[in-house]
Order: C-alpha cells, then sequence, then structure tokens
C-alpha cells in the first residue's frame, strides 16, 4: 500500500511541475504578443510623423537625399526615389532599377524619430518615383490627379487639379524582449 501511494505521489508531483511549467510558457507566449501589439502600435506614430514632415520635404528638399545620422536632424532619412526591396518589401539603400548590389538600411544609423511606450520608432520615406533627380512627376512618379482640370458642363466653373505625388513610409520599430516590427503605408501630398 505505501508502495503504490508512493508512486501516485510521484506521479501527481510530475503532473504538479508539467502544469507550472505549461502556464510559465503561456504567460511568456502571451507577454510576447502583448510587446509585438504594442511595437505595431506605435509604428503609427512613426506614420504620423512621417505625414507631418512631408509638407517640409515637398517644399524644401524633394529631389535631394536626406540622410542624417543616427543622432541628427531630421529625424527621418528620406530618399527622393524609389528604392529596390530586399525579399520581404523592406527598402534598400539603392535606388529601383539601378545597377549594383542592393545592401540592407543600416537600422543603426536611422535616427530615432519618436519613442512610445519604451518602442523607439524609426522612420524612412520614399519618394515613389524612378530615375534620377530631378524628375518629371508625371511620366516617372506614381501620382494622383492630371494636369487637366475643369468641368464638361458647358459654362461650368473650371477647377484646376492638384497632383499629389505618393511616398512609402516605412517604420522600424525596436521594443523590449527584441521585440522588432516593420510597418508600410502609402501616403501622398
Amino acid at each position: 500500500m505505501l508502495a503504490i501511494a508512493l508512486i501516485v505521489l510521484v506521479a501527481l508531483m510530475l503532473a504538479s511541475i508539467t502544469l507550472v511549467r505549461s502556464v510559465d510558457t503561456t504567460s511568456v507566449i502571451a507577454g510576447n504578443l502583448a510587446f509585438k501589439q504594442a511595437a505595431v502600435q506605435a509604428a503609427d506614430f512613426g506614420v504620423e510623423a512621417a505625414a507631418t514632415a512631408l509638407p517640409n520635404i515637398v517644399a524644401t528638399t524633394s529631389e535631394v537625399d536626406v540622410l542624417p545620422p543616427a543622432n541628427g536632424n531630421p529625424a527621418y532619412w528620406y530618399y527622393a526615389t524609389r528604392r529596390d526591396a530586399d525579399a520581404n518589401g523592406i527598402p534598400t539603400t539603392r535606388a529601383a532599377g539601378a545597377a549594383g548590389a542592393a545592401t540592407p538600411i543600416n537600422w543603426s544609423n536611422v535616427p530615432i524619430a519618436i519613442t512610445v511606450a519604451g518602442n523607439a520608432v524609426q522612420v524612412v520615406i520614399e519618394r515613389l518615383c524612378l530615375g534620377s533627380t530631378p524628375v518629371d512627376i508625371q511620366a516617372q512618379c506614381s501620382y494622383e490627379g492630371t494636369a487637366e482640370g475643369g468641368t464638361k458642363k458647358i459654362g461650368g466653373v473650371v477647377f484646376t487639379n492638384v497632383t499629389s505625388v505618393h511616398y512609402r513610409v516605412t517604420t522600424r520599430v525596436a521594443g523590449p524582449r527584441n521585440t522588432v516590427s516593420m510597418v508600410q503605408a502609402i501616403v501622398s501630398r
């Protein structure tokens, strides 16, 4: 009887250890998912920072690449033309269609645009234009609108369309527990 009781106690002890480890693993997985979700939400702030910076880019440096150092100003990288992307869709440093090897962006050189709840957000903005600068918006860029405008109504008021160029914004968020998320958005200005 004593031997059977000892065997049952050992079996119960092993079952309780397995249960404790299972609960611990579940808690770690839930925590990692929460960190990942927080990183994706922080990426929205990066897209907003890029949208806020675009009017200044369009007005001042739209034809010139802006690659400040990691601690520099402005707090983003800007490419005047579209970049080739790697297998995951992340832009590289090579202009689209250019010769040579496409090297990945060294994200440690990209400045931190904003920090949200312990997540460091970095931003790379590309104008979706092909070729070398200066570019002809209507011939080389992805844009909305036409040079024409107006109305089909006889004697109607003639409105002119505003051409808005598309930009691809890539945000990289690095957070706690080595959480890294990449989010892309297309913004027009």
